[in-house]
C-alpha cells in the first residue's frame, strides 16, 4: 500500500476554538478520492478524533491500521 497523503492534528486545533471543520471531514473527503492499493495516514493528539476517524472509515469499508507512539495516534486508512 501507498500512503498518498498524510495529515496531523492537533487537539489545539479544535474546530470549535479556530472555526476550522472536524477533522473527520477532511479525511472522508480524501478516502473517496482513494484508488486500490493507495492510502491516507493521519497522526493525532487527541484519542477522540482517532477513535472517529477510525469508526467512520470502517464504516465505509476502509481498512485501518491504528498504532499508538510517543503520545500520538496513528491511524493508516486504505482502501483495498
Amino acid at each position: 500500500m501507498k500512503i498518498v497523503a498524510t495529515y496531523r492534528f492537533s487537539r489545539d486545533d479544535s474546530c470549535h476554538k479556530l472555526g476550522l471543520r472536524h477533522p473527520a471531514y477532511l479525511v472522508m473527503e480524501k478516502m473517496k478520492e482513494l484508488g486500490p492499493g493507495q492510502a491516507l495516514e493521519v497522526v493525532t493528539d487527541d484519542y477522540d478524533w482517532a477513535l472517529t476517524i477510525e469508526m467512520i472509515a470502517k464504516g465505509a469499508n476502509y481498512g485501518v491500521e491504528r498504532g499508538e507512539a510517543g503520545g500520538l495516534q496513528r491511524i493508516v486508512v486504505y482502501k483495498p
